[in-house]
């Protein structure tokens, strides 16, 4: 391929200055095709990218040449062989030239940056020697600006491009110098490609014309970090695919790797805007990224209200995501505070500016503090039907007694004494968030129960600290949440709570009352406030489990009680090993019952909370573990027929059931046991890998091996060969038996805790299901145990008959002993009164006559 033009200057085309043009590092005019050709109708100059890119090819030749009505008019052509852009144009380079001279003749200057002592500055400049203006002779020169001599002054616009018309050089400050119309810069590469556009799905990339093996970039360029929109290998003069590259522009992701600086600012917050749309917006957003670009743009963008309106634009767009978007970790909770620290440091930048969103509405005012004796609110207003914020039911108010007027939905007053300030002009800013997206707390995340039930407001009295209010701040709120009542508690928005993360706190604030279905708070600090109530989007059904649990419990505890007399006091029935396992699991379990029935809401008693949730962690850990021993205990004796008897076998299990489970509990009490068991919702471990690791896992090694245990035994059970001749009713009992004893093996060793594991991850239904199985059959394990092992045992009830019994009699006997006491007794007080003592005379009578 023949001549690539790289670049172009226009005799009397203006800025930019020719060689700033070519010394600099960006391209111009690329991809405008009439100011690349060779025509001089255009007054604008060209610089091709591949002028930047020199260093990445192999150029062969460089041509510079100069044109005059439509012809070239004289050149010069140089070796480009390990040249870079500033140094191929040196004398010892010349190859052919239009100039017989020129590679013969001395010189004084030969180069690109050619003579920039003030006040010349020649460029391009090959010269042959200095003598005063009229003794200037040479080939080639462009003056950018004016200097002392009259040939440099020919003209009143830059550049001036001079040659020599003839094939020797030219005295400059004759007539004879030719005024070059432009002139154009080419190389010559090997097996190039030829200058390229491109439509790919709608979108044109044009390539420049690239040596071989060479990587060419598109000269469409990306907004921001001008990087290629594509890319193209030339693979020896022939082109091939097109790689489209990923643009700032394109993601968020990408936006969030832009360098902002006051210059691209606003662009950054107009694609981030696009990019937080409805119809562009991924549902699985980054929110990290877009905090970190809102915060970009706000450092540099104070006082701009292009960006604030931007900002306050993708403030209501990113509420549009998936609620998991804002509580995916602690990274992106802690996103969410800054998203809202950027809002409000933006909004404060300026003055005199609304606007409303449908997701938020702000407004930031000048007031003179004299025409606030009443003090100032701020209302979103009853919205009817309408499904987001709108800018009609958005106002302020300048009577604080007003603030509980029936078609306010949610408002703030301020008292006057806030805005007391002595200056002449006081700035409010006022924001009202449609939801408490942008407020993810772990408060509320751990508590299933309760939820913000209104919108979120906030007031800021720009350069006033307010806090320690005699007259408090009001905020009413009409709660707009499905699914929430009752138990309302007025919060506000602390960010430095969790290490900077923030939450929801009630510090300083409290409940008024509550008027016409709203909820008034009083508040003596500013910052953004909302209210928490009580969820019930559940329909109730974790109540009702909650119901059932604390039931089954402490039924559970009546039987167990009974169960552990039973077995204590018969000495018949305590003898052997299983009743003493049995025993211990059932102890072990009313310990876990009481426990959780009686300390599960003691969530008012910190301390006590603590020193609950330890119990029950042990307690749990004690029962799976007596589980597992009674397990072993059915295997050794149902499975393995002949063993040898394991001795200390009960001081063993004893050591396993009742101190090892001391040591999970010990190590994350050790490690933090405020952090782990301390929970204001309910009396028990956080969820967390505490949790996980210390029960949950335990549970499922203990749970898997109790399984594979009680399937060896059911199966021996089950196909056990009967050694000896049943009559018609033992072989009609047999199954009855079979599936009782099942049962009671089932209940021992804990399987239905898979019930449990199964309610976690589930579908909704599926989950209620399993929750539901695993409450009743857990609460009501102690229940079980009675029926299987005391109710349904004939040798138990013996034992309760013949005690009965013996009660019975003893309490007969000492009944007719009392009755034939109160005989004597009454005969010896006759006899006595027959003696004559008394008042009376008593003769008996004779029954028989003589």
């Amino acid at each position: 391929m023949g001549w690539i033009p790289v670049f172009k200057g226009v005799s009397g085309a203006g800025e930019p200055d020719l060689y700033d043009l070519w010394t600099g590092s960006t391209s111009l005019n690329e991809l405008n095709d009439s100011v690349r050709a060779l025509d001089a109708n255009i007054k604008a100059h060209f610089k091709s990218p591949l002028v930047e890119r020199w260093s990445k090819f192999q150029v062969r030749k460089v041509k510079i040449s100069f044109y005059a009505n439509g012809e070239e008019a004289a050149f010069i052509e140089f070796d480009g062989a390990s040249t870079d852009k500033n140094n191929w144009f040196a004398k010892k380079r010349v190859g052919h030239s239009s100039f017989g001279d020129l590679k013969q003749a001395s010189t004084n200057y030969f180069s690109i940056k050619g003579d920039l002592d003030a006040p010349l500055n020649r460029h391009f400049f090959s010269n042959k020697n200095y003598g005063g203006c009229g003794y200037d002779f040479g080939w080639t020169v462009v003056v950018t600006q004016d200097g002392d001599c009259t040939w440099e002054r020919k003209q009143t616009d830059y550049p001036l491009i001079l040659y020599s018309p003839v094939p020797e050089g030219v005295l400059w400050q004759s007539n004879k110098p030719g005024i070059a119309d432009f002139m154009a810069i080419f190389l010559e590469f090997a097996d190039s490609c030829p200058h390229e556009a491109v439509i790919l799905n709608g979108v044109t990339y044009t390539f420049e014309a690239s040596p071989a093996d060479f990587l060419a970039h598109s000269l469409e360029l990306c907004s921001f970090d001008n990087n290629p929109l594509a890319l193209r290998m030339c693979n020896g003069g022939v082109w091939e695919g097109i790689l489209v590259e990923p643009c700032a522009s394109n993601s968020i992701s990408n936006l969030a790797k832009v360098i902002i600086t006051e210059e691209i600012a606003e662009k950054v917050g107009m694609y981030l805007s696009i990019l937080t749309s409805e119809e562009k917006m991924d549902s699985k957003v980054n929110i990290e990224d877009v905090a970190l670009i809102l915060e970009g743009i706000t450092i540099v963008g104070g006082g701009n209200r292009m960006i604030t309106n931007f900002t306050v634009n993708v403030v209501s767009n990113i509420q549009n995501a998936d609620d998991d978007v804002f509580t995916a970790d602690n990274n992106s909770m802690s996103a969410t505070s800054s998203i809202v620290k950027s809002l409000e440091t933006q909004i404060g930048s300026l003055s005199d500016f609304k606007d409303v969103e449908k997701n938020v509405a702000v407004q930031n005012t000048h007031y003179c503090p004299e025409a606030l004796e009443n003090g100032i609110g701020f209302a979103s207003l009853q919205p009817g039907n309408a499904t987001g914020l709108q800018k009609e039911n958005i106002e302020t108010f300048e009577d604080v007694d007003d603030f509980l007027m029936d078609i306010i939905e949610t408002s703030i007053a301020l008292p006057p004494a806030i805005l007391q300030t002595g200056s002449n002009q006081i700035q409010v800013s006022f924001i009202v968030y449609q939801t408490s997206k942008l407020f993810a707390s772990n408060r509320l995340i751990s508590n299933k129960q309760r939820a913000i039930g209104s919108r979120v407001i906030s007031a800021t009295v720009e350069d006033v600290t307010v806090e320690g209010l005699n007259e408090p701040i009001r905020a009413a709120f009409l709660p707009v949440m499905e699914h929430v009542s009752g138990n309302p508690e007025c919060v506000f928005w602390d960010f430095e709570l969790e290490n900077g993360q923030g939450d929801w706190s009630n510090e300083g604030c409290y409940l008024n009352k509550t008027s016409d279905g709203r909820i008034v708070c009083f508040c003596d600090h500013l910052t953004n406030f909302a209210v928490i109530l009580d969820y019930h989007g559940q329909t109730g059904e974790y109540d009702v489990l909650s119901f059932i649990s604390i039931i089954g419990c402490s039924i559970s505890i009546a039987c167990l009680i009974f169960t552990i007399i039973t077995f204590s006091c018969f000495r018949n029935l305590r003898g052997k090993r299983p009743q003493r396992i049995l025993v211990n699991l059932c102890f072990s379990l009313l310990l876990l019952y009481t426990t959780f029935v009686i300390g599960i809401g003691l969530t008012s008693c910190p301390n006590c909370c603590i020193v609950v949730a330890i119990l029950l962690h042990y307690f749990v850990l004690t029962t799976l573990f007596w589980m597992l021993v009674e397990a072993v205990n059915m295997y050794l004796k149902f499975v393995v027929i002949f063993y040898e008897e394991t001795r200390s076998f009960m001081l063993k299990s004893a050591v396993l059931g009742w101190v090892l489970p001391v040591l999970p509990v010990t190590i994350i009490a050790a490690v933090n046991f405020k952090g782990t068991y301390s929970n204001e919702h309910y009396c028990f471990m956080k969820p967390g890998p505490a949790l996980y690791g210390g029960i949950l896992a335990i549970s499922a090694i203990i749970l898997a091996i109790n399984f594979v245990l009680y399937t060896l035994i059911i199966r021996k059970l089950t196909c056990r060969r009967i050694m000896t001749t049943a009559n018609t009713a033992n072989d009609k009992e047999l199954p009855v038996r079979r599936v009782r004893n099942a049962i009671a093996i089932m209940m021992l060793l804990g399987l239905t805790w898979i019930f449990g594991f199964f309610a976690v991850d589930s579908s909704k239904g599926n989950r209620i299901l399993f929750q539901s199985l695993f409450c009743v059959c857990n609460s009501l394990q102690g229940f079980f145990i009675f029926v299987l092992f005391c109710a349904r045992r004939k040798d138990v009830r013996d034992a309760w008959a013949k005690c009965c019994c013996h009660c019975r009699g003893f309490f007969t006997r000492s009944a007719s002993e009392q009755r034939y006491t109160s005989v004597e007794k009454t005969t010896d007080a006759t006899n006595t009164q027959t003696s004559g003592g008394g008042l009376g005379l008593i003769v008996p009578i004779p029954l028989t006559t003589r």
